[in-house]
């Protein structure tokens, strides 16, 4: 799972750690990335990786890299700060970036199922649905990622998740479905 909050263990890290916890009920080993716990450098558009298909940058990019390559899923969380994902979350969509090749084909391992989770303090639980559109369009269109369930958290500026049982138990289930893709694809 990789969390785009900055903010450990709170309403998104929880419903993905929840996501996780549904795979691992199966058997099925997870890991779990805060991206604000690594030092990850924009995107610098210099198209090295088209050719390479690796990133030229030294971060620590290249430790989710190398998760990502061998992950068979995505359980991808961000918190909707002004309007849309969080800065963390956009770096490091921007650093799937060289995964693309010349022509913009996905150099992305084929058959990677997702999950997103979003929070975030508005009151309705449609507020973001452009937002969430716009994440499943990029990962579908330039990664071939389809996304089986999408998470929404609203009100978290008044309520936890931690308090809301039926969305941990839907976070949790959705991690025992996606286990059942993820054992298609071994």
């Amino acid at each position: 799972g990789v969390v785009g909050s900055p903010r450990h263990s709170k309403n998104t890290g929880t419903l993905v750690q929840k996501v996780l916890e549904g795979v691992k009920s199966k058997g099925i080993e997870t890991a779990l990335f805060y991206i604000s716990d690594y030092q990850i450098s924009p995107c610098k558009a210099c198209d090295a990786c088209k050719q390479s298909g690796e990133c030229v940058q030294d971060d620590d990019m290249k430790i989710l890299h190398s998760a990502m390559r061998e992950a068979k899923g995505l359980v991808l969380g961000t918190p909707i700060y002004l309007d849309h994902v969080s800065a963390q979350t956009k770096v490091f969509l921007d650093r799937l970036y060289s995964y693309l090749g010349p022509n913009l084909e996905h150099r992305f391992p084929n058959g990677v199922k997702s999950v997103l989770v979003f929070s975030w303090g508005a009151s309705s639980p449609d507020a973001y649905n452009n937002v969430i559109a716009w994440l499943q369009g990029r990962l579908s269109g330039y990664f071939d990622i389809e996304t089986i369930e999408v998470i929404k958290a609203a009100r978290t500026d008044t309520v936890s998740v931690s308090k809301e049982e039926d969305l941990l138990r839907k976070a949790f289930d959705t991690g025992v479905r996606l286990s059942d893709f993820l054992k298609i694809r071994s």
